[in-house]
């Protein structure tokens, strides 16, 4: 009789591992369900005792190493969140028909055929044949997956209520791109007539402007002040527009080898909550992080402790994670979630209050709730704004670029005619 490896939550929420003998995976899990176990993983095991998720041929190292280039392929966030949720979307699919986390990946594995999101659905089914948990193998692929979403995985792992926090997992990556496409479309008509103005103010510059200088010196014609100024700029840019571009390159790379050190990374990130307008942005990023978070374990039944420990990890500003592991010690110690978070300054006041009374009445949940909602209301309308004042800054400017343009060619060629007839 065929011997299966197993992983299943207990009604405590603790994790059980072990072995058992079944004629079939499906007879296995109805065993585990009669002891009051909810199966994670069932996973068959060979004649040397171990899980065998991936069959061996002469094309599996071919394979392997297509396999590897898809999963350590530098991502953008927008593609890492397209195949994540793909993934996402598929496994809630299977998990919610009752199929087992660890079951699921593996089917998904076998059946997909989109190659990158086999690569991905494979890779992790391989971390899971080791033993690790689900969140655990999320953490080997951080180009894929983001802490926050590692972290509402582990959770559901934990309480072994993994249907619901595949549903918020994939409200939040929706809700992320969703702000995303309307900032982009926001930026899109600015951004389009930025590079068009570019490219003639290039053509103007360094082709139109030096032949009509050249024609005005040879006719020993002077220069107005509009077409002076336009062949400064001309030269300006020629001469010390390099050394800028460089400079700042230099100092672009220099700040983020700088964010690689802990001291650098604190640093900086203090910076960035204390700027005014970034600030405003970074705090409503981060606090609609973590009272969604907050909000998404406490209801699904993880423990204090442990929910406050994923919520810190996943906090992605160092400056507001040491203030944040501040709080969270003060809250083991006893301390209420409003008092703590009040005495490290985290929140703003009016959601303090929200959060006390929620905690006064023993539904901290609604408060987190309504905490987010607020943040992240402020943070689309914040977005928005910040759209449109770039919108319009880069519509003045290109008009006052335009006009400069334009009056120094036209008092050039005024000037050129009075040359050719006087």
């Amino acid at each position: 009789m065929p011997r299966y490896y197993y992983k299943a939550v207990r009604e405590d929420g603790q994790t059980s591992t072990g072995t058992m003998d079944a004629t079939d995976a499906t007879t296995a899990r109805r065993r585990l369900r009669d002891r009051q176990l909810k199966p994670l993983a069932v996973q068959e095991l060979d004649a040397h005792n171990r899980a065998t998720p991936v069959a061996t041929s002469k094309s599996g190292g071919q394979n392997a190493k297509t396999r590897d280039q898809h999963l350590k392929a530098r991502l953008s966030r927008s593609e890492a969140d397209k195949l994540s949720l793909a993934l996402f979307t598929k496994l809630h699919q299977l998990v919610r028909n009752g199929m087992p986390l660890g079951d699921a990946v593996k089917a998904l594995s076998q059946r997909l055929t989109v190659p990158r999101l086999k690569a991905l659905s494979t890779g992790l089914w391989l971390e899971l044949s080791r033993g690790v948990t689900l969140g655990k193998a999320m953490q080997t692929m951080p180009n894929l997956f983001d802490p926050t979403t590692i972290a509402m995985i582990e959770a559901g792992e934990a309480t072994g209520n993994i249907g619901p926090i595949l549903e918020n997992v994939i409200e939040m990556i929706e809700g992320r791109r969703r702000l995303r496409k309307e900032v982009m479309a926001g930026l899109s008509y600015p951004i389009f007539l930025l590079g068009l103005v570019v490219f003639v103010m290039i053509f103007v510059l360094f082709y139109l402007m030096p032949n009509v200088e050249t024609m005005m010196r040879s006719m020993g014609s002077e220069l107005h002040l509009p077409t002076r100024l336009v062949m400064g700029f001309a030269h300006f840019s020629i001469t010390v527009g390099p050394f800028i571009l460089v400079g700042l390159v230099v100092l672009g790379v220099a700040i983020q080898q700088w964010r690689q050190k802990p001291s650098g990374r604190v640093i900086t990130d203090r910076y960035l909550v204390s700027v005014p307008g970034i600030r405003s942005i970074v705090l409503n990023v981060e606090l609609a992080r973590i009272s969604n978070l907050s909000a998404v374990l406490l209801s699904s039944g993880v423990d204090a402790t442990d929910a406050l420990r994923l919520i810190e990890r996943a906090v992605r500003n160092e400056h507001l994670r040491i203030l944040f592991n501040g709080a969270r010690l003060l809250i083991n110690d006893g301390l209420s979630f409003a008092s703590a978070l009040r005495k490290q300054r985290i929140f703003a006041d009016m959601d303090l209050d929200v959060l006390n009374i929620s905690e006064d009445a023993g539904d901290l949940v609604t408060g987190f709730r309504s905490i987010h909602q607020v943040r992240q209301e402020e943070l689309r309308d914040q977005l928005k704004r910040l759209t449109v004042w770039i919108g319009t800054g880069s519509l003045i400017f290109v008009f006052l670029l335009v006009a400069l343009l334009v009056f120094g060619i036209l008092s050039s060629i005024l000037q050129l005619s009075r040359s050719v007839l006087g």
